[in-house]
């Protein structure tokens, strides 16, 4: 072939692979290192992506949804085998339209609640009209995987249907009171005792849904300023929350779950991680149990610690105690799950923290191909 034929092959091969990196067709390839299962959400940065529409893919040419999120990521959800790789495709074009998942809300007609939710679980935070009497965080549990909590709120407190019994999808059977509830956080004094925080005092939505929620709430306790973020994806029971801290002489923080009357043995942990098969406010009534766990992948100490007294049916702690880093941040998951909804045994619930802490310690590998 002559040589002058060669190179305009060549160059209209540069040519068809710089069209297709600038209309946005490429491949994310996405491997997984562990040898089990992996169904999570991968993050790649938006700058790898169009600015424009575009459509995703797996290698079935089953569309996939995506969430462009605040802080410059695209995210979308993989499932990858046992030690395998997933390839998906990315072209321009108008994606389908994304139920939505996750999503959080603010009700001050409920005493200021801050209530959010995915397909596995739904969770409560007290604000400010609360006056500081329940501390920690609250579970709603889930039978199915849409949003419910907008409706229960307004079954509650405007049709008087109330949100504490089962109308066929879950409900608020959950006691949290002055404790660190399902998964709270609280700095640990110089004489060893929490320093609980109360009630919030600002929050703030840095996107909501489809697939991911984040949010901001203030807490101003103790002298001090302790600014939370949370992020909840669809898919998973475990927030991610990172806490950072201001103004407060401490050098310890503990992340907890409060044990509650009457079943003061249902709980155990590992290697960074405490889980708690809780037996309801109403264990009589089949409403089933409630499994909570929190995790800190760095490690941690964990104790059980009981209250002086005994609140809001609460007689105790299981604490994962950890060392505050130099920035004061405190990096740590938490969650939730239900008997009666995605998680059948406290068995199955110890396994899918163990496998949580497993990816988390193992990220997927994401590589783009253009």
């Amino acid at each position: 072939m002559p040589k002058r034929l060669i190179n305009f092959f060549i160059t209209l091969a540069l040519c068809l692979r710089l069209t297709a990196a600038e209309s946005g067709n490429f491949r994310v390839e996405v491997r997984n290192d562990l040898p089990q299962m992996r169904t999570e959400m991968a993050e790649v940065s938006a700058s790898e992506f169009p600015q424009s529409d575009f459509v995703i893919r797996d290698d079935h040419s089953c569309e996939v949804p995506w969430q462009r999120t605040f802080d410059g990521k695209i995210i979308f959800p993989v499932s990858v085998g046992p030690n395998g790789t997933a390839v998906f495709n990315i072209s321009e074009g108008k994606p389908s339209r994304v139920e939505k998942i996750c999503q959080a809300s603010f009700y001050p007609e409920r005493i200021d609640d801050f209530a959010w939710e995915n397909d596995y679980c739904a969770y409560r935070a007290y604000g400010p009209a609360s006056k500081g009497e329940m501390s920690g965080y609250d579970v709603f549990t889930k039978s199915n995987t849409r949003p419910v909590v907008a409706e229960r709120y307004f079954n509650e407190l405007v049709r008087r249907v109330s949100y504490h019994v089962d109308h066929g999808d879950g409900m608020d059977q959950y006691d949290v009171g002055p404790t660190l509830g399902a998964g709270g956080s609280a700095p640990v004094g110089k004489n060893g005792n929490l320093i609980l925080p109360g009630a919030f005092s600002k929050w703030r939505i840095l996107e909501n849904g489809p697939l991911r929620t984040t949010f901001e709430l203030i807490y101003e306790y103790g002298g001090g300023r302790d600014t939370r973020t949370f992020t909840l994806d669809a898919g998973t029971p475990f927030n991610h929350v990172v806490s950072h801290l201001e103004g407060f002489d401490v050098d310890s923080i503990a992340s907890g779950i409060v044990v509650h009357k009457g079943d003061t043995k249902s709980y155990t942990s590992g290697e960074g991680y405490a889980a708690y098969s809780d037996p309801t406010s109403a264990p009589t009534k089949g409403n089933g149990r409630i499994f909570i766990g929190v995790v800190n992948t760095d490690g941690g100490n964990v104790s059980y610690r009981s209250l002086p007294k005994t609140m809001k049916g609460g007689v105790g702690h299981l604490l994962l105690k950890s060392r505050l880093k130099r920035d004061k941040d405190y990096s740590y998951y938490w969650g939730a799950s239900w008997s009666k909804g995605k998680t059948a045994t406290f068995n199955q619930w110890v396994c899918e923290i163990e496998d949580f802490i497993r990816c988390r310690k193992n990220p997927l590998r994401i590589k783009i191909l253009k």
